[in-house]
């Protein structure tokens, strides 16, 4: 790892997953390229071990699917959502796969790929400020090495990818991210799931739990909490456990799950929500998480990321960064292109609200359960392979207006009436300010009276 101050064509901070990807994607391409990461060792997270299949297919086009490799990582081929012990299976279409896998094992596959690179140079080193041109452009960074000096990388593009807890964040992005709760995350070793190869969602109050498969002999427990603080450890969480999760559980788990308990390895993480409002400026962009976030109940987040990356990979492909009109041109191409995340964005959230209300919940999964396009064409939204807005919609509407009416049809009564209108009423109350903050536009306005009109008409 070097310290000393250099000059290179594009400096990227961090290298989790979004910088990572991004330095691969740039490893041959001419550009010299700096890495600046303040610590390379392997990380160790509970979340990023989901991959949809969207997101290996972002990986497959810029010729990054090996990194999948060589690690004992799970192909994933759907989810089982299980409620009241009833399962139900949907299948990614096509027979598409996705990835569970250890965050780590993928991210240091990674940094080992671009770091063999002619063209990479790698600094172990905290980013500390962003060096500003004289007319208030961005020309790299000043950095604290690990030996105590400061060093400055001086850049024509300067990527920020240092993730969650960005230290440039708020100079760069309007709004904050909002902590909507935390995952409590634990590993049951040497156990089967009841359902091999799939993500598990298990439906209960207040809020979910999911598994699934990381390593041929490793489950990945997420435990949601809503809100408030991160669970504390103890005798009163390993109770709480016990009665939210093992019980629902089969018992061939049971063993391996108490003996997790017992060693009490936990790992908890803040969920946020932060829709992307990134401002075009000359000789910055913002990557991954440290640009937007959602709920990771969906396991969407690496799919947005893989997106961004490639989608600025091919920009510098195309595009000179030579001069501030042709960084800013590439800065407004690139955020303008992230309308392709909304749906995977307002899924997550929207998702996760309604899991947090009994009769919505109920109704995902009666409608689920129905199978057929309302299955199929959910679940293709949830993988990142429909990316079409009026999707979701649709099936957000049909949802809540086919479990109104049918508890109408049941009751045939005056308490069954309002309680649809109720239902339909929080349904569109949970997507439309979701929507509204990813993309302020005339045709996402039009949509969203339009599912306005369909929630009331229903109702009523």
């Amino acid at each position: 790892m070097n310290e000393e101050s250099c000059q290179a064509d594009i400096c990227i901070i961090g290298a989790g997953v979004a910088g990572a990807a991004m330095a691969c994607s740039l490893a041959g391409s001419g550009k010299q390229v700096c890495v600046v990461e303040k610590d390379w060792k392997e990380p160790d997270r509970i979340v990023g071990e989901l991959l949809q299949p969207d997101g290996i297919e972002q990986l497959a086009e810029m010729g990054l699917k090996p990194m999948l490799e060589g690690y004992d990582a799970q192909d994933i081929i759907g989810y089982t959502i299980i409620h009241s012990h009833r399962p139900i299976h949907i299948d990614y279409p096509g027979s598409k796969t996705g990835k569970g896998m250890r965050n780590g094992k993928f991210i240091q596959k990674m940094r080992s790929a671009f770091s063999a690179g002619d063209n990479i140079r790698c600094f172990e080193a905290e980013a500390k400020s962003l060096i500003r041109n004289k007319d208030g452009g961005v020309a790299g960074v000043e950095c604290s090495g690990k030996t105590g000096g400061s060093f400055a990388i001086q850049a024509d593009l300067t990527i920020v990818a240092d993730g969650i807890f960005s230290s440039f964040r708020k100079q760069l992005v309007r709004g904050t991210g909002e902590v909507t709760g935390y995952f409590l995350g634990f590993l049951l070793k040497g156990c089967s799931l009841p359902f091999e190869g799939r993500g598990h969602v298990f439906l209960t109050d207040p809020s979910p739990f999911l598994c699934y498969p990381i390593s041929g002999d490793e489950i990945r427990f997420l435990v949601d909490f809503p809100k408030g603080k991160p669970p504390k450890r103890g005798g009163e969480l390993v109770r709480y456990l016990n009665e939210r999760v093992r019980s629902r559980i089969p018992e061939g788990m049971h063993a391996a799950f108490d003996a997790c308990m017992e060693e009490g390895a936990f790992k908890a993480m803040p969920n946020h929500y932060l829709p992307s409002k990134a401002v075009p400026a000359d000789g910055i962009l913002v990557l991954g998480d440290a640009l937007n976030m959602r709920h990771p109940l969906t396991g969407g987040g690496m799919t947005v990321c893989l997106r961004d990356v490639n989608t600025c990979a091919g920009l510098l492909r195309s595009m000179e960064i030579a001069t501030p009109q042709q960084r800013l041109a590439l800065a407004r191409k690139f955020y303008g292109s992230r309308t392709q995340n909304t749906v995977v964005n307002v899924l997550a959230d929207a998702l996760y609200n309604v899991m947090g209300n009994q009769k919505l919940r109920d109704a995902c999964f009666h409608y689920l359960a129905e199978g057929g396009k309302q299955a199929e064409e959910s679940i293709a939204l949830l993988s990142g392979l429909d990316k079409r807005r009026v999707s979701l919609l649709k099936h957000f509407v049909s949802l809540a207006a086919k479990s109104g009416w049918g508890g109408i049809k049941r009751q045939r009564s005056l308490s069954s009436a309002t309680d649809a209108y109720h239902l339909t009423g929080e349904a569109y109350r949970i997507i439309s300010p979701l929507l509204q903050n990813e993309l302020k536009s005339k045709p996402l306005q039009a949509g969203l009276g339009l599912a306005g009109t369909l929630f009331k008409s229903k109702a009523s």
